[in-house]
């Protein structure tokens, strides 16, 4: 059966042809003019309708809507097939032809135009409905539906134009604006409305179409397809499960897996790159445990709650089967960096400043404080005297965060670490490898000073000297402890010989000895750390008792300096104690016999 569908043509690309010098007018049979219109009359002198005749190399459509006139810029339908007729009524071959679109919709279809490409014996070219028939027409491919209709924006692997708002994160092939249609292939920049999770706006997102049309996609089981992460000129790129290329930070492996494991994570440069970070530094803000995979870019990035006040963090890739680091202490190019293990929001982050960390050789176990301030400082010390950290646990510096210049490297030996204003001296071993290194010292260096956790044990100016109790040296393999007692704790330590004498107001009353010698660990420390030894004749304290020391023994701490009292409870026998410690001539035993 032939079917006619009337159109407006708006354009025709065949040659004009002057049907009048081509036709010959017949009495009654064949093409004969009528009024400007041309009819053909058959031989029975009945006019010809919805049938093609010929005159001359061209061929005309005579149509039965208008009596068996000859059609002139129209769709024909005939037996299922499509053909067009230009203005003077000429069916045309090899070309392009549009037609308005009648039924235009903003959402579905916007098209102005359709267009359709007329073949050699010109029947449009049509798609099978089942899938993209696609046909190459001068040097680029072009997909046609069932109506022979060229396609284009966003198709379905079976053929059908998905162009609402959502269609384009599942469909399989681009063939651009209603103006082109040509099939889109290697990157393409596409405008799309986004409305996944707090998105609903319109984004320029990058694609990859391989060879035969297909957008470059990971499969939406979180398998990744064989596409998915691809490798192009030496460098790698990801596509999500819509076919959008990641970039910033994605989880390449399996999206069912652990997203706060670092190892889980790879980053893909910028949104006008993408190319993944293989080997090196770079510095970017870090995914967060409540970051989804989607979002990807920098405004979102910047809105994720723990992210949004976080600052860029350097990272490091080793270009190997680790591929991000984290949760280490590596050597890189000759300097040792820290790594944040996967802590579910900065995991494989480049640490910086002054860190406490929780290890087990050269591997993090835990964080437990980073690039900390004098208060933190304090904090942790205090934590340390309650036996609230694993053996374990060791301080770590690695530069100052906030210094121009900061690179994170691990620092060594004595160094000068500024915290919230504060100057403070800490020692780091500055031996053996990615397992020892770095770590704050604890225990005494060869009679000078003494560190704990690597920092320098040293008296407050308001303290002027303090009493430290120190178990080993700061190489010794064995356990180290380092206690420390300003003027409150030491008259609270239990352990001590306590006595009073009945000194006028110029003597002293309270005295305390019996703290044993440098030998057995007891130390009096300055306000510049340095342990004092010699002989010291009450040195005051901030708490305005005094020290005695004879070489490096602490000899007693009491309340005056005055040691002229020559007679305590009816003892006149022994003489006085600032006599006797003239002639160096004091022990606890005679502060003992003094005080009986």
């Amino acid at each position: 059966m032939r079917k006619q569908t009337k159109l407006v043509a708006v354009a025709s690309a065949a040659a004009l042809l002057a049907i009048g010098g081509a036709m010959t007018s017949f009495a009654a049979q064949g093409w004969v003019e009528e009024d400007g219109t041309w009819y053909f009359y058959d031989k029975d002198g009945n006019r010809v309708e919805d049938q093609w005749k010929k005159s001359g190399d061209n061929w005309f459509w005579l149509d039965s809507e208008e009596g068996g006139a000859m059609a002139t810029d129209k769709l024909i339908e005939d037996d299922d097939k499509t053909y067009y007729v230009d203005a003077n009524g000429v069916m045309v071959t090899n070309t392009w032809v549009k037609v308005v679109n009648e039924d235009q919709d903003e959402e579905d279809d916007p098209a102005e135009y359709h267009y359709y490409y007329m073949q050699a014996n010109g029947k449009a070219y049509k798609g099978s409905g089942d899938k993209v028939n696609k046909k190459t027409i001068d040097g680029k491919q072009y997909a046609f539906d069932e109506d022979g209709i060229m396609l284009y924006g966003w198709v379905d692997a079976d053929g059908t134009m998905v162009n609402d708002e959502d269609g384009w994160a599942d469909a399989t092939y681009y063939f651009g604006s209603w103006e082109d249609g040509s099939m889109k292939t290697g990157w393409q920049k596409i405008t799309v409305t986004d409305t996944s999770e707090d998105k609903d706006d319109e984004y320029d997102y990058w694609f990859n179409f391989k060879s035969n049309g297909k957008k470059r996609v990971q499969l939406n089981n979180g398998v990744e397809d064989k596409d998915a992460t691809w490798k192009n000129n030496g460098k790698y790129y990801h596509f999500d499960e819509r076919g959008v290329m990641v970039y910033q930070w994605y989880p390449t492996e399996n999206t069912t897996s652990n997203l706060h494991s670092a190892s889980n994570w790879s980053y893909f440069n910028s949104p006008e790159d993408g190319a993944k970070v293989v080997k090196g530094w770079f510095k970017v803000v870090g995914p967060n445990e409540d970051t989804s995979f989607k979002e990807l870019d920098t405004e979102s990035f910047a809105s994720v709650d723990g992210v949004r006040n976080e600052d860029a963090r350097w990272y490091y890739n080793d270009g190997r089967e680790e591929g991000l680091v984290a949760g280490k202490i590596k050597k890189i190019k000759g300097k040792y960096y820290g790594f944040r293990p996967d802590d579910g929001e900065k995991g494989g982050a480049m640490l910086k400043g002054l860190c406490v960390l929780e290890m087990d050789g050269e591997k993090i176990v835990k964080v437990i404080e980073e690039d900390m301030d004098s208060d933190d400082l304090d904090n942790f010390m205090d934590g340390v005297d309650a036996g609230n950290y694993s053996a374990d646990t060791y301080l770590y510096y690695f530069g100052d965060a906030d210094a121009a210049d900061a690179d994170g490297n691990m620092k060594t030996g004595n160094v000068t670490v500024n915290l919230s204003g504060d100057t403070f001296q800490f020692k780091f071993r500055n031996n053996g490898g990615s397992e020892s290194r770095g770590r704050g010292v604890t225990g005494v260096e060869k009679g000078d000073y003494i560190y704990k956790y690597g920092k320098k044990i040293k008296a407050d100016t308001e303290d002027k000297y303090i009493l430290v109790h120190a178990t080993g040296d700061i190489n010794s393999t064995s356990a180290v402890t380092v206690d420390d007692y300003d003027g409150s704790e030491v008259r609270a330590l239990l352990g001590l010989s306590r006595g009073q004498s009945n000194a006028d107001d110029k003597g002293m009353t309270n005295v305390l000895y019996g703290f044993g010698t440098a030998s057995q660990g007891w130390y009096l420390v300055n306000t510049s750390g340095k342990i004092q030894t010699g002989t010291k004749t009450g040195v005051k304290d901030g708490d305005d008792w005094y020290w005695y020391m004879y070489k490096d023994n602490i000899i007693m701490y009491t309340d005056s300096k005055d040691l002229n009292d020559g007679k305590v409870n009816g003892n006149t026998g022994y003489g006085n104690l600032k006599s006797n410690w003239n002639n160096k001539d004091i022990t606890s035993a005679g502060i003992a016999a003094y005080l009986d």
